[in-house]
């Protein structure tokens, strides 16, 4: 049987904590970026008029869908690509800009994506680490990211987010049909062995299931996301998206104690397969040290986000 996600108004960070977060189950918050200028201001008209110039590459093959690390690149201006995207088709989608984080890319944007809403904290991922390596991987995967397409694109593969982080897909302009396969569903997925977060099917419309019979076992929770929606997406939960207008959205990824232990086994391997390594001891010391903290926070009151 095929589940259906929660849409829900006003919901309180003690009831999204408890029944979402460390519940692991997706919802979708209607109202929680009620006051963001974003909503007001971001079309692609908006793009085209302020950024029209900036000259980007981007990956661009047939229909448009590229895969994950593609090599088809073209250079155009914003103008050349929001054309592009007011004219996507399914038969013909415009290439996508996605996953370039916000801040780098269009740094006047900024105070348009604030405030965040409490459900995005705590967020462990942009703190600092006594390791650099790991301070650099993670402050890298609490960036926000940007993504703008026009109707008929797709992400381009079936995945979870890297270091099974949560995601929070926040939908600025268009709308966009969202397909997500709960945790005990991966054995349906067929991970890329050299890649274990990204799937082997890259077509799940028409996928070959001489090649990948156990996809046909899969139940998908499908929905479409519409602008002023926020969709909170678990770790481990795979997804993909498919754009049914010319599309704005952003993401944030956040990692704290409801998924500290699905972090360390995604960065240090499955526990039991390996034996104690001084990176799986330094971040469990991180995490617990963490958690800590946060419940000290909590009974001294709530934190500022």
């Amino acid at each position: 049987m095929k589940s259906e996600i929660e849409r829900r108004a006003n919901l309180g960070y003690a009831e999204f904590e408890q029944k979402y977060l460390f519940g692991n189950k997706p919802v979708v918050m209607t109202d929680a970026i009620c006051g963001w200028k974003a909503l007001l201001r971001w079309t692609p008209e908006f793009f085209k008029r302020e950024f029209g110039d900036m000259k980007f590459t981007i990956d661009d093959n047939k229909k448009g869908k590229a895969e994950y690390k593609g090599n088809s690149t073209v250079e155009l201006t914003f103008v050349q690509f929001i054309d592009r995207v007011l004219a996507s088709t399914d038969e013909d989608p415009a290439p996508y800009f996605r996953n370039r984080v916000l801040h780098e890319t269009f740094p006047t944007l900024k105070h348009d994506v604030e405030p965040l809403p409490e459900h995005f904290f705590p967020n462990w991922l942009p703190e600092s680490y006594m390791k650099k390596s790991i301070q650099r991987l993670f402050n890298r995967g609490a960036q926000m990211e940007i993504y703008i397409g026009g109707n008929g694109g797709v992400f381009p593969v079936l995945h979870y987010d890297g270091l099974a982080s949560h995601a929070f897909l926040v939908q600025i302009y268009g709308r966009k049909k969202f397909i997500l396969y709960a945790p005990e569903q991966e054995p349906y997925m067929y991970p890329n062995p050299g890649q274990v977060n990204v799937s082997r099917i890259r077509d799940i419309e028409s996928p070959d299931l001489s090649e990948f019979p156990l996809f046909a076992k899969a139940e998908p929770m499908t929905f479409i996301l519409e602008p002023g929606e926020s969709l909170f997406i678990p770790g481990r939960w795979w997804h993909t998206t498919k754009m049914l207008t010319p599309s704005i959205s952003v993401s944030v990824n956040t990692v704290n104690s409801s998924n500290w232990k699905e972090l360390t086994d995604f960065v240090c391997g499955p526990r039991g397969r390996v034996r104690q390594t001084p990176k799986r001891i330094y971040l469990n010391l991180a995490g617990a040290w963490r958690s800590r903290r946060d419940k000290r926070s909590r009974r001294a009151g709530p934190s500022p986000a």
